[in-house]
């Protein structure tokens, strides 16, 4: 688990129509997040977003969106795999795509072989033009801005945006602590100065964790591999409440009684996905 996924799964959560019509040009009028395939092979992660849309006309697509913090080689095989996949449980015409967040001149939106030509779509985030940006986009796609050409220089100004505007203060909580952590993949200190400054609202976001977690408010990572569990553990009940209503005492039970590291922040990404608490329960079963 990455913490730009769960930043990116957030975006996800409150902008995805906009993110749809905006960086895709799809006339969006609804759209779920499908919930994750069981993973038959290995290779296949749940870092990607596959999402059921319907546009203006009626017609219904399937969208298998990739947000990459960095660039893979393998990156164009595997967003065929999930394709493939997704498609066969969904019976769908499908668009695939890849936002990608950092610069990388090896990025590319296709892959060829001998046998296969695919061709999907590439979204340059750090092509765009944050002063544009700032002036044309929702309120709930600015925690980009500071990724885009110029945008460390528009930062302030968005946060303020944010700060400020009408949305309920859960979900300006969630753009803030998105920024925050995006920010972290140009500078740490941008991140840190964007805490210092609005804290008082972010630690409403379920995604506050991650900025405990990765030591951005202490300036260093938690202590002791025990102390992670304990507060992996904490954190995720925190997490369902949030999102579900307080889990069931035998659920948390179940997590409270967890030791492994890796398999609580499998949790904690389950979590952040999950429709619904059952989903979750499932996912714990196959886990624990």
């Amino acid at each position: 688990m990455h913490h730009y996924d769960i930043a990116a799964k957030v975006l996800i959560d409150n902008c995805r129509d906009e993110i749809l019509r905006r960086f895709l040009q799809i006339d969006v009028t609804e759209s779920c997040l499908i919930e994750g395939l069981p993973q038959e092979t290995a290779s296949v992660r749940t870092s990607d977003f596959p999402l059921r849309v319907t546009e203006s006309d009626g017609r219904q697509l399937l969208v298998v969106l990739e947000i990459q913090s960095r660039w893979e080689n393998r990156l164009p095989l595997r967003l065929l795999e999930y394709r493939i996949r997704h498609m066969m449980s969904e019976d769908l015409p499908a668009v695939s795509a890849v936002l990608l967040l950092r610069p990388d001149n090896r990025a590319v939106d296709h892959f060829e072989d001998a046998e296969v030509h695919y061709r999907f779509r590439l979204i340059r985030l750090y092509e765009m033009d944050a002063k544009a940006a700032v002036k044309s986009l929702p309120t709930c796609l600015l925690p980009f801005v500071p990724l885009m050409k110029g945008g460390t220089d528009a930062v302030r100004q968005v946060e303020e945006t944010i700060y400020r505007s009408d949305l309920p203060s859960v979900q300006r909580a969630d753009m803030l602590t998105s920024m925050t952590i995006l920010s972290g993949l140009i500078s740490d200190r941008l991140a840190q100065d964007i805490l210092s400054r609005r804290r008082d609202l972010m630690i409403e976001s379920a995604a506050y964790d991650i900025i405990k977690q990765e030591g951005i408010q202490q300036g260093v990572l938690l202590g002791s591999t025990q102390g992670k569990v304990e507060a992996m553990r904490e954190h995720l009940i925190d997490l369902l409440t949030v999102r579900f209503g307080a889990p069931s005492k035998r659920l948390t039970q179940q997590v409270m009684a967890i030791q492994e590291l890796p398999i609580l922040q499998a949790l904690w990404k389950q979590a952040m996905t999950a429709s619904s608490m059952r989903s979750f329960a499932t996912h714990l079963k196959k886990l624990a």
